[in-house]
């Protein structure tokens, strides 16, 4: 290989780890949800399967993340029969995405998505849906230093700002 190749290699890497860190977020909300009336909230057990395949401290700073983000808007938790119930869900899938540099190739990794949703225990009606949706972050340590910038930009989405 020669030197212009090599650069141009390493500057596609470089690009693709930049692509790689971007999150997208996904949202969906039911018009006829009484975001304004809702003053408590309990959390929904997480499904088995990310109790099998996350760990029980990281699922807590999760529960932690979205529990600050909840009650920053006005809700109260409560064991059970809150106004509305909270289920998060952890997801994971291959991905891939096409480098079109010198050398056309495909960058393989592994994509995370977090998700909430909201239901509303008078009507049982889900009510508002959100993701998170980037390339995971194998460091644990890292992860955790993004959780609460993360779950912010999920609740970007959610229809009642932060209480003042």
């Amino acid at each position: 290989m020669n030197r212009i190749s090599i650069l141009l290699t390493f500057l596609s890497m470089v690009i693709l780890s930049a692509c790689g860190a971007s999150v997208r977020i996904y949202s969906d909300i039911d018009n006829e949800g009484k975001f304004d009336q809702y003053a408590s909230y309990d959390f929904l057990e997480f499904s088995e399967g990310n109790k099998k395949t996350i760990s029980a401290m990281e699922l807590e700073r999760i529960r932690v993340a979205f529990a600050r983000e909840l009650e920053s808007r006005g809700l109260k938790f409560t064991e059970k029969n809150g106004d509305v119930s909270v289920q998060i869900t952890v997801y994971h899938r291959e991905a891939a995405q096409a480098s079109y540099g010198y050398y056309p190739s495909m960058y393989n990794y592994m994509e995370r998505a977090i998700a909430i949703d909201v239901y509303d225990n008078q009507t049982r009606k889900h009510v508002w849906h959100c993701a998170a949706v980037g390339e995971l972050e194998y460091d644990p340590q890292s992860r955790a230093t993004a959780l609460p910038e993360l779950v912010a930009k999920i609740f970007e989405k959610y229809p009642i700002q932060v209480a003042i």
